[in-house]
């Protein structure tokens, strides 16, 4: 995390965990790319949404892991495991739950929108070819990147052919015309 980004989490008030600040910053980022066309379509946004909400899905998942704990006294795991939160309806804070993703929501929502770090250039920045830093050792196990059978293949020289002549050569008739 760099300085600006460490300073606008540290900014973000709030009583619960914020691991999910910097997807937000993901998010909006992807968003500014889609509109300045850094990022081509609709189709790879998503997808790149799609990823990094299952990634965010998987740092939600092992926080609950940690939220709810397994006592190590075995005649108490299975009962635990049953009901983690306790046998009375008390015992589960559902207004807790519902304030946390409140509070968050507006948080996501109302003080983040659009609010990015800055951006720093590395030395990738302008290089659209850019190369991994490889170590001498493994500089000699670098291999061409496999671009197909066909790459060196040429059209000696292209004639289109009539939608007529195509219809005929897959179905062996012509279309019907308006004299037919």
């Amino acid at each position: 995390m760099t300085a600006d980004e460490r300073k606008l989490f540290d900014h973000l008030k709030s009583p619960h965990l914020k691991y999910w600040v910097p997807f937000i910053w993901f998010g909006n980022l992807a968003a500014k790319a889609r509109k300045e066309g850094r990022i081509r379509d609709s189709v790879d946004l998503q997808s790149l949404m799609t990823e990094m909400n299952r990634y965010r899905s998987w740092c939600s998942l092992l926080f609950g892991y940690d939220w709810v704990g397994i006592p190590l006294v075995y005649t108490q795991v299975a009962e635990q495991l049953i009901n983690p939160f306790g046998e009375d309806d008390d015992d589960f804070e559902t207004n807790w739950c519902i304030d946390r993703n409140l509070q968050v929501s507006l948080l996501a929502v109302d003080e983040m929108h659009m609010s990015l770090p800055k951006m720093k250039k590395d030395i990738y920045w302008d290089d659209s070819a850019a190369r991994p830093p490889y170590t001498l050792a493994a500089a000699d196990y670098c291999i061409p990147s496999f671009l197909g059978s066909t790459v060196e293949m040429g059209i000696s020289s292209f004639s289109p052919i009539p939608l007529a002549e195509c219809l005929l050569i897959l179905t062996g008739s012509r279309p019907k015309g308006k004299d037919d």
